[in-house]
């Protein structure tokens, strides 16, 4: 691959990371793990800011929630003692589903997230758990929900004008029932038909919150409202379940616009629905 590559930066700090970035605009590129910019790195681009030894890299819990450092790793999240117990794992099972153990070593967190590209496996699971991003432009550190974040004008920003240093998952979800599911023709192919992951706030057997996010079959992961209503206040169980199922193949044809190329994995999410959210139940 050809490119015009004259100088490389390594910063020490986020701020000097993203003043950088700031300056230098589209003549320069972020650079982590690595994953995505092997083939695409455009010509215009002379320099490489490689933020790979920012103290961006731990996995913690406080008194707010959890906190994840975006440069961890896809093999960090996977391997995490922490996030093993949180939501029933659902973060750590969901890193795990992630293509293949080189890719999961190498790729971090704010890679997988920034660019949500239909087929990451992280951005379904932060979206469940009403995770929120923290970041800087060199000036400031500001917060953002992560659902806006992915969805909102300013997505492509990130990388470019925004640093994203961290995600934070609120302290209540730990005891959240969880479960993702992922539908793809091999285990390690990236490319994948259907992903879900559905999360459950339990209290005496009946759904106080509910949150159904889809991923793959959709060009970005997204929440379903429509399925997250056939459960919430309901006792949890077969019957809420396959509603909620329902709901999301219905929501999810109306949003690819009966794409016959889309059909199978628009039936297959309404499937891994139901038998994610009665996983989570009976966890």
């Amino acid at each position: 691959m050809k490119n015009n590559i004259k100088q490389f930066c390594f910063p020490s700090t986020a701020k000097e990371a993203a003043g950088l970035m700031a300056r230098l605009g589209k003549a320069a590129v972020v650079v982590a793990g690595g994953t995505r910019h092997t083939r695409s790195i455009s010509p215009a681009v002379e320099t490489v800011i490689d933020i790979s030894d920012l103290p961006l890299r731990h996995i913690k819990a406080d008194a707010d929630g959890l906190r994840i450092g975006a440069l961890c790793t896809i093999s960090d999240l996977e391997k995490s003692p922490l996030l093993a117990k949180w939501a029933g794992g659902v973060i750590a099972k969901t890193a795990g589903m992630g293509s293949n153990a080189l890719a999961r070593g190498m790729g971090t967190v704010g890679g997988n997230v920034v660019r949500p590209h239909p087929y990451n496996n992280l951005p379904a699971a932060f979206l469940a758990l009403d995770a929120e991003a923290v970041f800087t432009d060199g000036r400031k550190e500001d917060k953002l929900p992560f659902a806006e974040m992915i969805a909102g004008a300013d997505t492509l920003l990130f990388g470019h004008k925004y640093l994203l240093t961290e995600l934070r998952v609120p302290a209540g979800t730990r005891s959240w029932r969880a479960c993702a599911m992922r539908l793809s023709l091999t285990k390690s192919s990236w490319s994948s038909y259907a992903q879900v992951v559905a999360a459950l706030d339990l209290r005496g057997g009946t759904v106080r919150k509910a949150a159904v996010a889809v991923s793959a079959v959709l060009p970005k992961a997204a929440r379903i409202a429509a399925a997250e209503r056939c459960l919430v206040g309901r006792p949890a169980g077969e019957l809420a379940s396959r509603e909620a199922a329902d709901a999301a193949a219905a929501a999810l044809s109306s949003l690819t616009a009966g794409a016959e190329s889309r059909a199978y994995g628009v039936r297959m999410a309404g499937v891994l629905v139901r038998r994610a959210l009665m996983e989570a139940i009976g966890s």
